[in-house]
């Protein structure tokens, strides 16, 4: 928790805005940015609060989740905006470990795990051809998210992705 206020409050001076008066609340804390802004998931045990930050050169990825391994996790959303994770995790595969921190949701299904929604934007392929495509170092992968396993060094990623 001091770690996010500390890099809210840095996000917050590099915006020019004034520092906030009181500490908030890991569920309400904004931070102004002089580029995009996203919400991102503060905590594996409450996936629903979010936090506002930058994802601009030299700002540090979010980290987020428990667990010796870590990899890198960045979702490109509907708006072309790109937010990146460092995750931390004991899990086998990319999905359940995406899954335990609340970043990814979906059905599982006879081709294993559907992600319909990534950081809070739902694609819905049914309603406007929209999909998540997932990639592995800005390849398209081979295998789902649920059957990739976890690989120290490698970026994985979720794009919104329109026909």
């Amino acid at each position: 928790m001091k770690k996010l206020i500390a890099l809210l409050l840095c996000l917050t001076a590099l915006a020019g805005c004034a520092a906030p008066k009181a500490a908030p609340s890991a569920a309400a804390t904004t931070a102004g940015a002089t580029t995009t802004t996203t919400a991102v998931a503060t905590t594996a045990e409450a996936t629903t609060a979010a936090a506002t930050t930058a994802t601009s050169p030299g700002v540090a990825p979010q980290e987020i989740g428990e667990g010796q391994t870590t990899f890198t996790f960045e979702a490109t959303d509907d708006q072309k905006t790109v937010t990146t994770w460092l995750v931390h995790t004991d899990e086998k595969t990319v999905g359940a470990a995406l899954l335990a921190v609340g970043l990814i949701q979906g059905t599982t299904g006879q081709y294993g795990l559907m992600v319909s929604q990534v950081n809070g934007t739902t694609a819905d392929y049914d309603a406007d051809k929209a999909y998540w495509a997932f990639y592995v170092d800005g390849e398209y992968a081979t295998a789902g998210v649920d059957a990739t396993n976890i690989e120290p060094g490698k970026t994985y990623s979720f794009v919104y992705t329109k026909e």
